[in-house]
């Protein structure tokens, strides 16, 4: 069974469970996997074939018949031939399915990935899910290409051996397997406390990595506030942990390995004595005695080797299990079965007695009432957790509703299909992200097919193309990383003109200038108003000017609506948003 991991995701099916639908994403392969897998039965078999050759050479040296050895020799090496062929082309075989099952098993988690909902995102953390798509194909990767192939043969060489033992001398074959029970128990409580220690494992390894991923990430803050000491301390705790984990399973490994090893040399020292007598005896032929010692060192290797790859084989398994719990998960926010068509929107939003809960005992939104008309400019207000930004993630469809309902130009956003709803509705976070490429690949990001012509266009209108021609390659300049050879408000910039080459009918910001500093951000408002012209606005307000601007401004108090009007009317009613008026004023005289 298989516990949770890391990002809230979890699987408590069996094994077989498991590999039934690891199998279910591999169907195009069937033709293949049959073809390996009949080649290394093949090699098995001529494999097993070798000790029964033996025994006919021993046994045609013990009566002196020279063609008899001489043909149990040239079958011998047909057999070796024929094994080495068939093992050749299972390998390659196992190993061409394996990486083409892997690589569609990674793009298929990751494309779903992408389509999850922003609350995943939120509640997992960015390092664990990395180690999904990394770690986690790492270790299939090295079962498929050391272990999956071994396993195969493994199985079908016990098989095969004990049924070989059985047809050379039965009395001795049911003397090897009185030792099964002690070998079973012992295995038994090695898989108890390696599938427990194997599962903290990969468990760890996801923390490590999200713990290396936070503090790179947050190495400004770290060492802004001189807390390097702090974070080294805080990954060494999770690397220790991740430690305890390794020796655990390297302690049930120690102790398994040696039992096994003390059975297989106390069988063999039981068939030499039992064997050996029954040959001085008369009852059996040296062959016979020889063919079965082999086959008998031969039943406990493929058991051994079965051990040996135990650790690939949990870890292999427990990477699948949390693949498969993210392909397993739905997205909370689902595309609609049969979308509405919107050929033109118009812009106009209705909030509909929305309500809104992020855990269903915490409710945020409260019956909220609110009819934007298109082109209208809405500035939202309110005290930290009084539920903009909420307000705004619904209005882009990064979340839906509890209750009520929320219609864009009259039609339900639930029944409005992705790419109409993500054409018509845009958000502009507050911080421009900008992916690794040049500055074209990210203005056009939304129009993949726009061409140089439209992209100069909106770097014009928007008053940048001037900048954008200072640049040293100009359209083609790398923005590297998140754009770190952009400052933070060129990085809006070029947020705000992907925005404008979109060409949506509404957009939904979050103060797009409330860290950057006074001459840059009034480049960005200057280029703000030639993005909002014409089109509905919903902008979540942190600073007096903006609520100025708008043509009505919302206040919000605890997850409701408490006045609708615009900047002046609201500062004469001299009520909450007054009172908040004068706190941005007063910041303001303090700056």
């Amino acid at each position: 069974m298989y516990a949770r991991f890391g990002s809230g995701e979890g699987r408590t099916e069996g094994t077989w469970e498991l590999l039934r639908k690891a199998a279910s994403y591999g169907k195009g392969l069937g033709w293949v996997a049959t073809g390996a897998l009949a080649a290394t039965i093949l090699a098995t078999v001529a494999r097993l074939a070798g000790p029964a050759y033996v025994r006919q050479g021993l046994d045609a040296v013990d009566v002196a018949d020279r063609q008899a050895l001489f043909r149990a020799v040239w079958w011998f090496v047909g057999a070796l031939v024929l094994q080495y062929i068939s093992q050749a082309i299972s390998q390659y075989w196992v190993s061409g399915v394996g990486e083409r099952y892997l690589a569609d098993l990674r793009v298929r988690a990751f494309r779903h990935l992408i389509d999850l909902d922003v609350d995943f995102f939120s509640r997992s953390k960015a390092g664990v899910l990395v180690s999904r798509l990394t770690s986690d194909i790492e270790a299939l990767t090295q079962f498929v290409k050391e272990g999956a192939i071994n396993v195969v043969t493994s199985v079908l060489t016990v098989i095969g051996v004990t049924i070989a033992m059985f047809l050379i001398d039965t009395s001795m074959a049911l003397a090897v397997l009185a030792l099964m029970p002690i070998l079973l128990a012992v295995s038994v409580v090695f898989r108890i406390y390696a599938d427990r220690a194997y599962e903290q494992v990969r468990e760890h390894i996801g923390r490590v990595l999200g713990a290396i991923q936070e503090g790179i990430s947050g190495v400004r803050v770290v060492q802004a506030y001189t807390q390097e000491h702090r974070q080294k301390l805080e990954f060494g705790r999770v690397n220790e942990r991740y430690f305890d984990a390794n020796i655990a399973a390297a302690k049930a490994i120690s102790a398994y390995f040696p039992a096994v090893d003390f059975l297989r040399t106390s069988g063999l020292a039981l068939i030499l004595v039992v064997g050996g007598n029954r040959v001085l005896d008369g009852e059996m032929s040296f062959g016979a005695l020889v063919a079965f010692l082999l086959y008998l060192n031969w039943f406990f290797e493929p058991i051994v080797q079965i051990s040996n790859l135990y650790n690939l084989l949990q870890a292999a398994m427990a990477a699948l299990s949390k693949l498969l719990g993210i392909l397993d998960r739905e997205p909370a926010v689902p595309e609609a079965t049969e979308p509405v068509r919107l050929p033109e929107i118009l812009g106009k939003l209705t909030f509909d007695s929305v309500t809104f809960a992020y855990d269903p005992a915490v409710p945020i939104l409260h019956g909220i009432d609110l009819e934007i008309e298109a082109g209208e400019r809405i500035a939202i207000v309110g005290e930290t957790g009084s539920g903009k930004s909420t307000l705004a993630k619904l209005a882009v469809r990064f979340y839906d509703p509890l209750g009520g309902a929320i219609r864009l130009d009259d039609v339900d956003l639930l029944s409005i299909g992705f790419e109409d709803l993500r054409r018509g509705v845009s958000l502009v976070p507050q911080e421009g992200f900008l992916f690794a490429g040049t500055l074209r690949d990210n203005i056009r990001y939304a129009r993949p097919d726009a061409s140089d012509q439209a992209i100069w266009k909106v770097c014009s209108t928007l008053g940048i193309a001037e900048w954008v021609g200072s640049l040293p390659d100009q359209l083609d300049t790398e923005v590297r990383e998140r754009g770190a050879r952009f400052s933070s408000g060129e990085r809006q910039l070029v947020a705000l003109a992907r925005a404008l080459l979109a060409g949506p009918s509404v957009i939904v910001m979050d103060e797009a200038t409330s860290n950057l500093d006074p001459e840059t951000e009034g480049v960005v408002e200057a280029a703000l108003a030639t993005l909002l012209e014409g089109r509905t606005a919903i902008v979540i307000a942190h600073r007096l000017a903006t609520a100025e601007r708008a043509d009505r401004v919302v206040v919000m108090d605890e997850g409701r609506i408490v006045e609708v009007g615009h900047h002046t009317e609201l500062v004469a009613a001299a009520g909450p948003y007054a009172r908040l008026s004068e706190a941005w004023q007063a910041a303001q005289t303090t700056d």
